[in-house]
């Protein structure tokens, strides 16, 4: 703080002396207090969270995340008994704040002393779970015995308040929405969801300075023109159609902007930005108006990562530097460009499984009789949400398509689609699975649930025969041959070498 001085004494310095003479004395003062308040942020020491780097952070993660949260759904009986045992932690606070419509509760923690409040929110989408994992993640990394150094640094500046999840019925029917059929986050004006109501309630009760919105969003994203999916992506919400800059939404640009130059660190070129029209029936839109400094955080697909772990780790990485951000004001210096800088998102620009140069075309004795007709597609498959089941999705020439998973099927040729029907009890091991894909079987059709699956290998079963040809929307299972002889299947996205 800076204090006033008295200065006494008989002074006969002229008017324009003792005026350079005070601008000089605020000047040094000012420079004091800056230097004394100079930022210890990870974008100017290294220093995040309790550790020294993000490497260090990360090592410090791998120990203390949350198990049992590498999956694809995480459902209210998960977290429940982690919130029970909670109160008995003095660091943290438990208070059922209010129940979901089918009366499950729904639980707010608190954890900190100061009067700068941040709010976190996940699940209120019941099928979006990878925040919730990264918000359990953080209470461990917070409660954790090696950390407390970093726990007092903040815990009398800042009071976090961690919603884990908002809809606890869409999450145990893995629903988008709750068990009205509604969606939560198009609730904001209406008001028409308990769960919607309580949020709303909650927001206004500790009236927060920054909030996270934490969400899932669609695999298929990628990050401007590039090829890379948009494992992480951001918004700061807009509050009126014009798009306006209050205080807290530039804030909020601020902060996004740090925590990218630390994402791209680690995953450089995976951060999109999301269009920021208004949308004024969601959540975020309206704290925004509210002058909270909204973050949208959407955990998107990597490479080998069927469970979002790589968005998992990157989430809990971003509210942890948040932390230590919004404690040290280090976001206040910054400017908006860093934010305008973040390419935007670009929807399909990545697929599941792209087959490249299937070679079509069957003999004039097959069912659908194409005479030889041949021809050369793309084919693109969908793995649904639990990446298990593969449909196509399109055909054509998709010759410069991007995707997880790339087969490239020149020199081969697509054997007519053939299913093996399943008429009395019959236990599939590899090696009997393998000998009728050799003879040119590449699918069950298994009406009597017959079928009992001992193999690791990828299995289709239907109900009903297949086209022999490609079709959209159906399942995938192809065969492929080269120089006559069956030699590769592709079976629900998964090449298998025959």
């Amino acid at each position: 703080m800076i204090k006033c001085v008295q200065l006494s004494g008989n002074w006969s310095i002229g008017l324009l002396k003792m005026r350079q003479f005070i601008i000089t004395v605020i000047g040094l003062l000012l420079l004091s207090g800056c230097a004394a308040n100079a930022p210890k942020g990870v974008t100017a020491n290294g220093q995040i969270g309790a550790a020294d780097s993000i490497a260090a952070l990360k090592s410090q993660y791998q120990t203390l995340k949350q198990e049992s949260f590498d999956k694809h759904t995480i459902y209210p009986t998960d977290i429940y008994p982690l919130i029970e045992a909670l109160p008995e932690n003095p660091r943290f606070k438990v208070s059922e704040v209010g129940k979901s419509f089918l009366a499950k509760p729904i639980y707010h923690i608190q954890v900190g002393e100061g009067n700068r409040h941040v709010f976190m929110w996940s699940q209120m989408h019941g099928d979006e779970p990878t925040a919730t994992a990264s918000v359990f993640d953080l209470i461990n990394y917070i409660d954790a015995p090696g950390n407390q150094q970093w726990f007092q640094s903040w815990k009398d500046e800042l009071t976090l308040h961690i919603v884990p999840m908002v809809n606890p019925d869409g999450a145990e029917q893995e629903s988008r929405f709750n068990a009205q059929g509604i969606d939560i986050n198009r609730d904001a004006k209406r008001l028409q969801t308990p769960e919607g109501r309580v949020l709303l309630k909650l927001a206004d009760s500790i009236q927060p300075e920054f909030g996270f919105n934490l969400h899932d969003q669609n695999r298929f994203y990628t990050t401007g023109e590039s090829d890379k999916p948009a494992t992480i992506s951001v918004l700061a919400p807009a509050f009126n159609d014009e798009k306006d800059l209050n205080v807290a939404r530039r804030n909020a640009m601020k902060l996004i902007g740090l925590l990218n130059d630390s994402i791209q660190k680690e995953h450089p070129g995976n951060v999109g930005r999301y269009d920021d029209t208004y949308s004024y029936r969601s959540f975020g839109d309206l704290f925004s108006g509210k002058g909270i400094a909204t973050t949208l955080i959407e955990s998107g697909g990597h490479h080998n990562d069927p469970n979002r772990q790589v968005a998992r780790w990157l989430t809990f990485m971003m509210l942890v530097q948040s932390i230590d951000a919004i404690a040290q004001k280090q976001y206040v210096n910054e400017t908006i460009a860093k934010y305008e800088a973040i390419p935007m998102n670009q929807s399909r620009g990545i697929v599941d499984v792209l087959v490249k140069n299937v070679s079509v075309g069957f003999d004039k004795e097959s069912q659908d009789s194409l005479e030889n007709k041949q021809y050369l597609v793309d084919i693109s498959l969908n793995l649904g949400r639990k990446l298990d089941r593969a449909s196509i999705a399109e055909i054509g020439d998709i010759s410069h398509g991007n995707a997880f998973n790339m087969f490239d099927m020149s020199g081969y040729q697509l054997l007519p689609i053939k299913g093996f029907e399943v008429s009395e009890t019959l236990t599939l091991s590899t090696e009997q699975y393998k000998q009728l894909l050799s003879q040119g079987f590449s699918y069950f059709i298994d009406n009597d649930e017959m079928l009992e699956i001992a193999t690791d290998l990828p299995v289709v079963k239907t109900k009903q025969a297949l086209p022999e040809r490609p079709q959209l929307h159906k399942p995938a299972s192809f065969l492929f041959s080269k120089e006559g002889k069956i030699a590769v299947a592709i079976i629900n996205g998964q090449r298998v070498a025959l």
